[in-house]
């Protein structure tokens, strides 16, 4: 389920920034959100992440990254700021990511999800110059400090 802040926010014309639900939102919900944005949609399932090179791995699958893909944080911004491997980018106003089920990560390497959500804003700060929008959302137990709450 969605909340009201999370609805108000997909309205916006370009939705932008990284986002903490307050509770696990539904997939398919979320899907059909950005998709009414036009905003191409991906979904990192984490309940089975703990390391590194698990994120980057189902990242990688998730989000359809080229072959090439590096598996390095360095390698995973390029691919977050350069989505042309996508057939539609040309149609797309944008990018909605969620992240669910941080837990596991966190607990395991806490500084590396710190990571993630750094380069996930910079990617959103990236989009924003290039007048597309970029929305990601997480969730977990535990909401890391400084990050928006929905």
């Amino acid at each position: 389920m969605s909340s009201p802040e999370l609805n108000t926010l997909l309205a916006l014309d370009k939705p932008n920034g990284v986002y903490w639900l307050k509770m696990h939102a539904k997939v398919a919900e979320l899907s059909k959100l950005a998709h009414a944005k036009k905003l191409a949609f991906f979904h990192l399932e984490g309940q089975k992440i703990e390391k590194k090179e698990q994120f980057l791995n189902h990242a990688a699958v998730a989000m359809s990254f080229p072959d090439d893909f590096g598996k390095n944080w360095d390698a995973f911004y390029d691919c977050l700021t350069d989505m042309e491997w996508l057939d539609d980018d040309k149609n797309n106003a944008g990018y909605a990511i969620y992240f669910d089920h941080t837990d596991g990560f966190s607990a395991h390497h806490e500084s590396q999800l710190e990571t993630v959500i750094e380069l996930f804003q910079d990617a959103v700060d990236y989009w924003k110059t290039e007048g597309k929008s970029m929305v990601v959302l997480l969730s977990g137990d535990h909401a890391p400090a400084g990050i928006e709450k929905l």
